[in-house]
């Protein structure tokens, strides 16, 4: 769908040493493009001499350079490492006639300067003194920004270039709407959603677990397997199966550690007119009362154990007891969930890939403190869980007996 939009081009400038981080901006700037550019009803245009330049005879070339590209820009980012390029006949080199042109117009100069290392031999030493001297001049007359990797100058580049659209938009005379639109904030909202659906629950959920104790998980006996059972090669050895003897006690672990933990999932949407990238919420679960564990769902056994293992497996730890996973658990947990971006004005439901146990009921509270590349300042949202937790006592003969009769799931749904 076509739609109007204001655009604004950004003179991407630099010596031939950082073409890598000239690729960089261009990249960012289309992100940028993506996630705001609809909403906000604005298009960023990154301009380079080689894209946007043609061929004239006659004239210096930086002159042609400066008529048909220079001229034309909104802003200029500037990027250096070791060079500065060479003389253009008027200034030091053409990235820097560039600098002070844009500059004399009364226009926004981003300047970035790559502390990042470089082998001596491959250092131009006039192009080194030539930019120091240029540091220097620079310095005292505009406010600079380092880098010591490209990621850094990424996430530097992403945010600052968020930060001059909006001075951009408040020098310019806009109609209402638009500066209403151009001083919004971004605006992340937190929330839980169903785990297996995704639909949104809301700020507030109730969870139901069950809590089984196995008094006599120590007396349970050695799993063998029936005669008439037997794997053809359970006496193979080193090269064969071996028949893995804490079978019971592997599978009554797994009945305990699925009905105990329950899996929570997470909806966020950005309400705000500024899209959002690299969102982080770091995550602190406190219980009211009682011991709580927050995992993810990966920790957990995915399924029955085997009734045999290859000789190499089976050379492992016992499996923990059911009374030993309350001793991890403790008042306060903490966690985080991450996402790469978040549009304006759309929602994004995370995977559900965590899972909550406590020792007894208990009412927890999600603090959520959200960070992202467009917000000034991480923001804090709040959630809360009521977790019922039901406390069961069985005897692992009777699981054992059970499941005899008719397997583990059936054995699970009609004990529990």
């Amino acid at each position: 769908m076509s739609y109007s939009a204001r655009a604004f081009r950004i003179l991407i400038a630099s010596p031939s040493d950082v073409v890598e981080e000239r690729e960089i901006a261009v990249s960012v700037i289309q992100q940028w493009n993506d996630l705001n550019s609809v909403e906000r009803q604005i298009v960023l245009l990154p301009l380079r001499w080689e894209t946007h330049s043609a061929p004239e005879y006659g004239k210096r070339p930086q002159e042609v350079i400066n008529k048909q590209v220079v001229d034309n820009c909104d802003l200029l980012l500037g990027i250096f490492w070791t060079r500065v390029g060479s003389p253009t006949g008027v200034a030091e080199s053409g990235t820097i006639e560039e600098i002070e042109r844009v500059a004399t117009q009364g226009k926004p100069v981003m300047l970035y300067f790559s502390t990042n290392k470089k082998s001596p031999d491959e250092i131009d030493l006039e192009q080194l003194k030539r930019l120091r001297e240029f540091k220097q001049k620079t310095f005292k007359n505009a406010l600079v920004e380092s880098y010591s990797s490209q990621i850094e100058f990424r996430d530097k580049f992403a945010k600052h270039i968020e930060i001059q659209i909006r001075a951009l938009l408040a020098s310019q005379n806009l109609p209402d709407d638009a500066a209403s639109q151009a001083k919004a904030e971004t605006d992340i909202h937190l929330e839980f959603a169903d785990p297996e659906s995704g639909a949104r629950l809301g700020k507030e959920i109730t969870i139901n677990s069950t809590l089984i104790v196995i008094p006599d998980f120590d007396s349970i006996p050695d799993y063998e397997e029936k005669t008439e059972n037997k794997s053809p090669l359970s006496g193979l050895g080193l090269m064969g199966e071996t028949v893995n003897r804490d079978y019971y006690r592997e599978l009554i672990s797994y009945i305990v550690q699925r009905r105990l933990f329950q899996p929570i999932r997470f909806w966020l949407k950005n309400e705000g007119a500024i899209g959002a990238r690299d969102i982080y919420a770091d995550m602190t679960a406190t219980a009211e009362n009682g011991k709580i564990c927050v995992l993810s769902i990966a920790s957990l056994p995915t399924g029955d154990p085997p009734k045999f293992r290859s000789y190499y497996t089976s050379l492992k730890p016992s499996p923990q007891k059911p009374s030993d996973l309350l001793a991890g658990f403790t008042d306060t947990w903490q966690t985080q969930i991450e996402a790469p971006a978040l549009q304006p004005k759309r929602e994004i439901i995370p995977e559900a890939d965590l899972v909550v146990g406590a020792a007894a009921t208990t009412k927890i509270t999600i603090t959520a403190r959200i960070f992202a590349d467009s917000l000034p300042e991480p923001v804090t949202r709040k959630l809360t869980i009521l977790l019922n937790v039901k406390k069961v006592e069985l005897k692992s003969s009777d699981i054992i007996d059970a499941m005899a009769d008719r397997g583990a799931t059936g054995v699970q749904s009609e004990k529990e």
